[in-house]
């Protein structure tokens, strides 16, 4: 797994740095403090596989470094690695694109773990950030019936899961999509079912875990 680091604060950088390079099958190729240096280091650099880089940066930070990957290097994967832990950064960054989300207070085996999940094509958000977003009003949910489970939702099932994670309660719900709210349970209860969690968090971190928000 070749590896591009971004954080624009030195210690910082070479610490993170050296921390990647210890994970077994991990080689980090370069390290950098922008994200403006990262795209030019991609232009040179040949099979980069992922960048782990901090949110906040000068000239170019993770976020737009992220939309930038999305268009210029799609194959490209990034993990953000930051301290940022509110709901509407958290938001923003998945909406970018980014494959994965982690804390800089992660022990080093969650990092681990962010990498070889995303190295597979999946995503990954910390615990902590999934909660954060269970907890947060207006959570948008984009309906993706082409899951790797092969796991049939129909539309209406979809409406309530995004009223779900938007936390409208079973009441609000059934007045919005104009159903009673023994109807809502019902489909509540089939969404447990077919996607195997217990509570509305559940829920909600199914819908992150796989890419609906």
């Amino acid at each position: 797994m070749r590896i591009l680091v971004a954080e624009d604060h030195r210690i910082l950088l070479d610490s993170i740095a050296m921390l990647l390079a210890s994970i077994d099958g991990v080689e980090v190729v370069s390290k950098h403090t922008n994200g403006q240096q990262v795209l030019t280091a991609l232009e040179i650099e040949p099979d980069i596989n992922l960048v782990v880089s901090d949110v906040q940066m000068p000239v170019m930070g993770g976020i737009e470094l992220t939309i930038q990957l999305r268009q210029r290097f799609p194959q490209v994967k990034i993990c953000l690695l930051t301290v940022a832990d509110q709901p509407e950064a958290i938001k923003e960054a998945i909406r970018a694109g980014a494959d994965g989300y982690v804390l800089k207070s992660a022990e080093r085996s969650e990092l681990e773990t962010a990498l070889r999940t995303i190295s597979k094509g999946n995503k990954f958000y910390s615990e902590q950030v999934m909660l954060q977003l269970a907890n947060e009003v207006g959570i948008e949910v984009i309906p993706d019936l082409d899951k790797p489970q092969k796991i049939t939702i129909s539309k209406r099932e979809l409406d309530v899961l995004k009223l779900i994670a938007q936390e409208f309660s079973g009441t609000q719900i059934a007045e919005k999509l104009f159903i009673s709210p023994t109807t809502v349970e019902t489909h509540r209860k089939h969404l447990m079912q077919k996607l195997g969690v217990q509570t509305t968090i559940g829920l909600v971190k199914y819908a992150i875990k796989f890419n609906l928000v």
